[in-house]
């Protein structure tokens, strides 16, 4: 929870070279199941999404949840991540301050 009381969010930057929509697809089953074993001792984390961008061989993942939580399970989905930032999703519901 960051100060402000929302969910903290982590963006997972990759920079993977030949990444393919089957290998990405692939590496999100791997978070998930990852998520999955880690939600059964209580810890919560949730992979928001993921976008791929071939032309710069560089995956972003964006994650709800502690940073450890997030390096953790990027580590046993062998997510090739180069570096985990905190963050802020804004959406719809969700605006930037005026």
């Amino acid at each position: 929870m960051s100060d402000d009381g929302e969910a903290a969010a982590c963006l997972v930057e990759c920079y993977w070279p030949g990444v393919t929509e089957q290998k990405l697809l692939a590496v999100v089953e791997r978070v998930q199941a990852a998520i999955e074993r880690r939600h059964a001792d209580g810890r919560a984390l949730r992979l928001l999404g993921s976008i791929r961008v071939p032309a710069d061989e560089t995956v972003f993942c964006l994650f709800e949840g502690e940073q450890e939580e997030v390096e953790a399970v990027s580590t046993a989905a062998e997510l090739p991540f180069e570096r985990i930032l905190d963050s802020r999703w804004m959406d719809e519901t969700r605006r930037f301050p005026k």
